[in-house]
């Protein structure tokens, strides 16, 4: 039909031989495009699809890349989307991951960010959870211990202060008793003379006497 001029454009093909039954599934219609060199690469073809309406929603569409074996791994699969501008924030691509099954966990979810280059850096990770993921510093610290981010006191204060969220050591005082890193004084006392909070005794007496509850 191309060759006598009567089909001019991949459309009006494909809705032909899905009238006259040639085509049943989108499977035999991709196979189809592929065989006759109408279809390159997956890029093209998705855009395809979605021109003649075969594919409504990124879930379907990614459940049918999945099912003819284009797509095997959630790498691939998020490379993809973002390469045909499906996914454009990392918000956007966790809120479809986890639509579509593919990341249950904040853990799966860092995991796989990390895995393919999406975060690089703690700074990085902590203000995409604070966009909505994680509301609370408890949240974000149980979360960055869980994952294996954050393995010490030390690490954990300068990262807290580093992002902002620990303004004066009051708050981070409060906030290192609420998750149960200080668990008394002189460990209290020992891990601020260690990070160099508190340089003479006069400060340390002040501070001491300032939050109060430590007594």
């Amino acid at each position: 039909m191309q060759t006598v001029g009567l089909i001019h454009t991949l459309e009006q093909c494909l809705n032909r031989m899905q009238t006259v039954g040639l085509i049943h599934t989108l499977e035999q219609c991709l196979n189809r495009m592929q065989t006759v060199g109408l279809i390159h690469t997956l890029e093209q073809c998705l855009n395809r699809m979605q021109t003649v309406g075969l594919i409504h929603t990124l879930e379907q569409c990614l459940n049918r890349m999945q099912t003819m074996g284009l797509i095997h791994t959630l790498e691939q699969c998020l490379n993809r989307m973002q390469t045909v501008g499906l996914i454009h924030t990392l918000e956007q691509c966790l809120n479809r991951m986890q639509t579509v099954g593919l990341t249950h966990t904040l853990e799966q979810c860092l995991n796989r960010m990390q895995t393919v280059g999406l975060i690089h850096t703690l700074e990085q990770c902590l203000n995409r959870m604070q966009t909505g993921l994680i509301h609370t510093l408890e949240q974000c610290l149980n979360r960055m211990q869980t994952v294996g981010l954050i393995h010490t006191l030390e690490q954990c204060l300068n990262r807290m202060q580093t992002v902002g969220l620990i303004h004066t050591l009051e708050q981070c005082l409060n906030r290192m008793q609420t998750v149960g890193l200080i668990h008394t004084l002189e460990q209290c006392l020992n891990r601020m003379q260690t990070v160099g909070l508190i340089h003479t005794l006069e400060q340390c007496l002040n501070r001491m006497q300032t939050v109060g509850p430590l007594f």
